[in-house]
Order: C-alpha cells, then structure tokens, then sequence
C-alpha cells in the first residue's frame, strides 16, 4: 500500500525584512593585489584593502558585503546600507568616503598610491569586474 500525503499544504504567510543597498566601487588607481596584509599587524606595510574599508565603516557606513579585486587588481565593489549614505548635506558620505581613503596615502602600512582614488554610488548591482559590468 503506497504512502499518501494527508491534508498537505504550502504554508504561503512569510515575512521578509531587509534594507536598501547601495554598491560604493573604489577605484585605488593603482593596482591593490599586494595590500592584503593585516592591519593591526604594527609591522605591517601592505594593508591597504583593510585600511580602506576601516575608513569607509568610520565613515557610519555598514559594509554588508563586497567583491574580488577586479579591473587589473585596481577595483573593489563593496554592498553597503543605503540609509547610511547621506545624500543631502553639503558634503555626501561617499565624498567623504573618497577623501578618508585618499588621506591615507603615504600611511606607513600602505605600499601602493593611492592619492588619486575614487569613489563611486551604483544602486543596480555589481559583478565580479565591477558594477554594471
């Protein structure tokens, strides 16, 4: 005698709760392979990529996940809230964002120039080559 299902049904009644994200693509100029180091590390001179998003979380900016190295090593694509991006005031988070990394060019802990660095706002997604790729 076969197994049947009684009385079987879906339960459908779900809840989903998020946030809105925002992708922040920093582009170093320069290329980033080598910054892998760990920061906290005092004899450290190559920690570049965590310096760099310690400088965009001291920013208020939730960092909720990020890409791989991409356009020749010079680029990363980091998944942030967008509630945490101001928008309005004189001087916008990524603004800032882009002149906290820009300062930390000459840091002891860095190798590569990063005086010239950019930052950039896409809300339609990213890939592992960068935004909209």
């Amino acid at each position: 005698m076969p197994i049947s299902k009684n009385n079987f049904a879906i339960n459908m009644n779900n809840e989903f709760e998020g946030v809105d994200v925002a992708y922040l693509t920093v582009d170093f100029i320069s290329s980033m392979v080598a910054e892998t180091e760990d920061a906290s590390n005092e004899d450290s001179t190559k920690a570049g990529l965590e310096l760099a998003e310690q400088a965009i979380a001291n920013q208020g900016v939730n960092i909720i996940g990020k890409g791989g190295l991409a356009v020749s090593n010079t680029e990363v694509t980091y998944a942030v809230r967008k509630d945490s991006l101001d928008t309005l005031s004189g001087t916008t988070t990524v603004a800032a964002i882009q002149a906290a990394i820009r300062a930390l060019n000459g840091n002891a802990k860095i190798a590569a120039t990063i005086s010239s660095a950019t930052v950039t706002e896409q809300t339609a997604g990213m890939s592992d080559t960068g935004v909209n790729a």
